[in-house]
């Protein structure tokens, strides 16, 4: 009789605080979610007074992100439960890109040359933590991390032309705010500043003239910035959106190599739209 008295009052204890909400904050792993997002974009990388390339790319952008809630209760459904207090996310993503782009500029005896058909490949991988909070705060998620940023812009095949590689490591930061609307829409505006930790450039002459050197520069000072919008429907087994974007880079002067060769200072500038296929 004692003992079920006990045990009845222990059940009636327990229920009160699992529904209360005031137990002692915890952490709880989530399911990894995964990003697909094809997309295409318009691209322009210029040398002021020296060169300018534009053309179309096209690729693919992807993400595979790890959670882990901050929650106040003893469960919580997702970002949006009352429950969750704040919440870390671990994040890999990556993009790659290519397509033809126009080149307007000039020999290297400042003849002027306009040619067509360049071949220009991109590729860009970072590794992010970022912090998170309740989509009711001002910011729902601020971001750090690193990034490499590959660009090979070839026009070997045309007279006169080489290859050129761009090599960037750097540092992104950024935050993003979570509108939740209505019909389970869902819009995230995530605005980014990149700092260039250290850029390299090689520059393949020798495609051009046998005689001439491979020259390599080391660039630096320089930074990027990017803006994003994504608009998803959630549905019960994955999302699906768009997804608007801007991207920016711009690198100061390079140094100067050992053969006398020197890099320009250049900017690039991005503008697309992807399809988003989250889950």
């Amino acid at each position: 009789m004692i003992g079920q008295t006990v045990l009845s009052l222990f059940v009636l204890f327990a229920g009160s605080v699992d529904a209360s909400g005031d137990a002692e904050p915890r952490d709880l792993a989530e399911p990894p979610t995964w990003r697909i997002a094809p997309e295409v974009s318009h691209y322009r990388y210029k040398e002021p007074g020296v060169m300018t390339n534009e053309g179309t790319l096209y690729g693919v952008t992807g993400f595979v992100t790890f959670h882990r809630h901050r929650i106040a209760g003893m469960n919580a459904l997702d970002s949006g439960d009352p429950n969750v207090i704040a919440w870390s996310m671990l994040k890999l993503d990556g993009r790659i890109s290519a397509g033809e782009v126009d080149y307007d500029g000039s020999y290297m005896d400042s003849t002027p040359l306009s040619t067509s058909g360049t071949d220009d490949f991109l590729f860009d991988v970072r590794l992010l933590w970022s912090y998170h909070w309740r989509p009711t705060d001002p910011l729902s998620a601020a971001y750090a991390g690193l990034g490499y940023r590959y660009l090979n812009d070839d026009s070997s095949k045309q007279a006169g032309g080489y290859e050129r590689e761009s090599n960037y490591v750097y540092i992104p930061l950024g935050v993003r705010k979570d509108f939740y609307l209505a019909d389970r829409w869902n819009l995230g505006l995530t605005g980014e500043f990149d700092v260039l930790l250290v850029g390299r450039q090689i520059s393949h002459l020798d495609n051009a003239d046998p005689s001439l050197p491979e020259v390599r520069n080391w660039q630096w000072p320089g930074f990027g910035a990017g803006l994003f919008l994504d608009l998803l429907h959630k549905g019960e087994g994955f999302d699906v959106g768009l997804g608007p974007f801007l991207r920016y880079w711009w690198v100061d002067e390079s140094d100067v190599s050992s053969e006398g060769y020197y890099e320009p200072k250049n900017n690039t500038f991005e503008y697309g739209l992807s399809l988003i296929l989250q889950f």
